[in-house]
């Protein structure tokens, strides 16, 4: 039997760390935002306003308090028993790439994916609406103490170690707080910061951003160091969303050569925090295949356990793990888009959540044995411009790619036949399922005007401009490959000579080393408005294109500390306006969501969120 469900659950939340790039198509996507391809997942997302001043917000079931209290939400799908055994399949087709997503190089929705029941995090954005909840086997509890100046208590449980033995506890924190706040800048010989071509200063430790973690004041430890005390400098509304998929900080002061991680903190040492540095920066960057059971430890249910490269990875219960064990172990595998329905048909996998085309779908509600739900998510396509191209720096010549770039046709084209109430997105902060969704660009560039974006070429001088434009292509993705056709052809009328710059190596390699004139990815995130702040923020990892934009500096600060939900959402409209304004990115359309598994899979739990259907996968089971 084949059942297809329609999920209209949507968060009303405010939490979220950056976007991630979305990896999608055969991650942080997007990351925070994650880039996503489906990244960003970069940014790491951004959600509905949640309340910061004790009230209670409740939405389908679930409860969060902003005074410390938890939000909780019944993970186990209904049906699943605990303790089962066995192997459990997971269809994806981007392959995992580095144990650190905190990195800027590596914010991603494919490491995500795997990291998410593998290292600790106080709170997850979890199913079915992608909100946060608070890790009550992680934590003993965790309470808003004081709002003025805003204190947090986190207690970690006492029994909560790494799976070498050595405690989960406050220097975990500290190296997160350290490693995100942005206090350090690279240094030259003569101990002047470095820059990079647009004189932005280059951070110490390769960060997607310092939102929220350069509020911070003080990180305080109790003499056990389970108990730490986070008092803001400025309050951060979002404040649930931080120390996230934390690395375990004994490991990286052993490989830099520190014996007092904190120390070397507390005491400015800087030959110390360099080494530190460093090795945070480059210790988890692996070949594909490799995993150091020494340095890449777990921290929760799971454990990294084989991988094959350009095949499968597979999680393992963590045998050292102090709270529910894990069902069995979880497989991922590595298999293209376009052949993943199939994969389930005959059994090779037993879920997936991929970019959906209308053959994908309809081959999926027509196959039996199989469960389809249908969803909204906090995903969206965007076109970015590199800034450090002198000729993008020209607001003639990105109004004409603008102008000629058809994004309806795109939406009407590969979206409506999957949603068909679909819209072009007119927005980068609400999403149009959201309360507050508004058309900040003034409908300006809804319609192609391929005569206008002529004159604008030709006014610049740029007549024939070649453009490359960078997207992750492993020949698996057909709708990405069908929306830079659109592009190349429509932009092509218009006086450009287009190039599909299209590779298997863009996330890891082009795109962070800034190697493409327009990208065009997604960034996965979640209800929190916070969470595309880094996206926009000079010198962060998130900001791939090095927007800088010094206006939005005062308002992004503002909208980080803002805790009146309707006051969030004004901001954040004020802001795209103005990105609008400076054609700073180019939204499309927001992803259609689609999470299949078979009839005997229990516990699989839409999720709209950067933190995907894999967020609860150590109850996944086969019945």
């Amino acid at each position: 039997m084949n059942t297809t469900r329609r999920s209209s659950k949507l968060l009303a939340v405010a939490a979220a760390s950056a976007l991630v790039v979305a990896a999608c198509g055969s991650d942080a996507e997007e990351s925070t935002e994650v880039a996503t391809d489906t990244s960003d997942t970069g940014e790491t997302g951004g959600t509905e306003p949640m309340t910061t001043d004790g009230e209670t917000m409740t939405t389908d079931g679930e409860t969060m308090t902003t005074d410390g209290e938890a939000m909780t939400t019944d993970t186990t799908g209904g049906s699943g028993s605990a303790g089962g055994s066995g192997s459990f399949a997971y269809g994806n087709a981007q392959e995992f790439s580095n144990y650190n997503n905190n990195l800027g190089t590596s914010n991603s929705v494919k490491n995500t994916i795997v990291l998410n029941e593998v290292q600790p995090s106080p709170y997850n954005f979890a199913g079915p609406d992608g909100g946060l909840v608070l890790d009550e086997e992680l934590m003993e509890s965790v309470e808003l103490t004081s709002e003025d100046p805003q204190t947090i208590e986190y207690v970690v449980n006492p029994d909560a170690a790494w799976s070498d033995g050595e405690p989960i506890d406050c220097d975990d924190f500290q190296l997160q707080y350290h490693a995100n706040n942005g206090a350090y800048l690279q240094l030259d010989d003569a101990g002047e910061p470095v820059t990079d071509d647009s004189g932005t200063e280059l951070f110490l430790f390769d960060l997607v951003g310092t939102t929220g973690y350069e509020d911070i004041d003080t990180v305080e430890c109790s003499e056990d160091g389970k108990t730490i005390t986070v008092t803001y400098g400025t309050a951060y509304a979002d404040w649930q969303s931080l120390f996230d998929g934390m690395v375990p900080a004994h490991v990286i002061g052993s490989e830099a050569g520190v014996d007092d991680l904190l120390g070397a903190f507390e005491g400015d040492d800087r030959e110390s925090i360099e080494a530190i540095a460093e090795t945070y920066n480059t210790l988890y960057t692996v070949d594909p295949g490799t995993i150091d059971e020494a340095t890449m430890l777990s921290g929760g249910p799971f454990a990294l356990g084989s991988w094959e490269a350009g095949q499968s990875l597979t999680l393992v219960p963590n045998e050292s793990y102090w709270g529910t064990p894990a069902n069995g172990e979880v497989v991922f595998r590595y298999i293209a888009e376009e052949a993943q329905a199939q994969a389930l048909a005959n059994g090779e996998i037993n879920a997936m959540d991929p970019q959906p085309t209308p053959d994908l779908l309809s081959t999926l509600e027509g196959t039996d044995g199989v469960t389809v739900e249908n969803g909204s998510q906090y995903t969206w396509e965007h076109f970015d411009f590199n800034f450090l191209n002198e000729t993008l720096q020209d607001p003639l010549v990105r109004e004409a790619f603008v102008k000629c770039l058809p994004r309806q046709q795109m939406v009407d084209n590969l979206i409506v036949p999957l949603q068909p109430e679909a819209e072009v997105l007119n927005n980068r902060w609400v999403m149009p399922f959201e309360e507050g969704y508004e058309d900040t660009s003034g409908g300006e560039y809804d319609e192609v005007d391929i005569e206008g974006a002529r004159a604008l070429l030709q006014e610049a001088g740029q007549e024939g401009l070649e453009l490359r434009i960078g997207w992750f292509d492993n020949g698996g993705n057909q709708r990405r490959t069908d929306q830079v056709a659109l592009a190349v052809e429509s932009c092509n009328q218009a006086g450009f000579n287009m190039v599909d710059a299209g590779s298997e190596t863009f996330f890891d390699v082009e795109l962070a080393a800034g190697d493409w004139d327009i990208a065009m990815f997604a960034w996965a995130g979640s209800p929190l408005k916070s969470g595309a702040i880094a996206t926009y923020q000079p010198g962060s990892g998130n900001n791939v294109g090095s927007i800088s934009i010094p206006e939005l500096e005062p308002l992004l600060a503002e909208l980080a500390g803002e805790t009146d939900p309707d006051a969030q959402i004004e901001l954040a409209n004020e802001i795209d306006t103005i990105l609008w304004e400076n054609l700073a990115t180019i939204p499309v359309f927001t992803f259609p969501g689609v999470a299949a598994y078979a009839d005997d899979a229990e516990n699989v739990i839409y999720n709209p969120s950067q933190n995907g259907l894999t967020f609860n996968a150590s109850q996944w089971q086969i019945a």
